[in-house]
């Protein structure tokens, strides 16, 4: 089950939380070497604000954590606007229909190949059910060159904003997705995923049933 963690509920997800920085730190920092701010054994940045909304997927809000990504609105800071607006040829999406995923992150015993798969197919699944339920229209994200076929072999119709260009040791670029109803439902067959993924304030999310 993949948790939707906002300010409202954020109170029942502590220990969801900081085992979610505990693994971005060893994640992105330990093993993919990325060049991130840490603190205390955490990975955790200025968009880790009240208003990004997680999902966290584990059994319970206090079972271990397999997998997580963060959603922001593009109508307040984002890291694409921030930081990668030379990916996109044109303007930046934003406005409060247009969220941006950043930080997938697997746990860092997680194997690759198909185990991983199955998780971001899920964890796409859970993005398309959350934007659906807030009014998301578009959803916009960056990814490098192993993360971009991923996402595309597990459905996501995801339509690029600009060619492919070098960070660092990456080649990265950013998309932008259209979410609807057509859209999950091919995620979902795609995927044979039976049922919602998500779970809203205790309950399963029915607005994207």
């Amino acid at each position: 089950m993949i948790h939707i963690v906002t300010a409202e509920n954020r109170r029942h997800y502590h220990h969801a939380l900081m085992e979610m920085h505990r693994q971005r730190k060893q994640v992105f920092i330990d093993q993919m070497k990325w060049r991130l701010e840490e603190s205390a054994g955490i990975e955790i940045d200025a968009y880790d604000c009240p208003e990004a909304v997680y999902l966290i997927e584990a059994a319970a809000p206090r079972a271990p954590v397999t997998g997580s990504a963060r959603l922001l609105r593009t109508d307040r800071p984002h890291l694409l606007g921030d930081h990668f607006p030379y990916l996109c040829d044109g303007p930046v999406p934003s406005g409060a229909d247009v969220w941006e995923a950043t930080r997938f992150c697997p746990a860092p015993d997680a194997p690759n190949g198909q185990a991983r798969h199955d998780l971001l197919a899920r964890m796409i699944a859970a993005i398309m059910e959350t934007a659906l339920l807030f009014g998301v229209e578009r959803v916009c994200f960056v990814a490098n060159g192993a993360l971009a076929p991923l996402a595309q072999r597990a459905g996501w119709d995801a339509e690029p904003l600009g060619r492919p260009r070098r960070a660092g040791r990456d080649r990265l670029t950013a998309f932008v997705a259209a979410i609807d109803q057509r859209g999950l439902r091919r995620v979902r067959e795609l995927n044979d995923i039976k049922t919602p993924v998500t779970r809203f304030f205790g309950g399963e999310l029915n607005a994207a049933a």
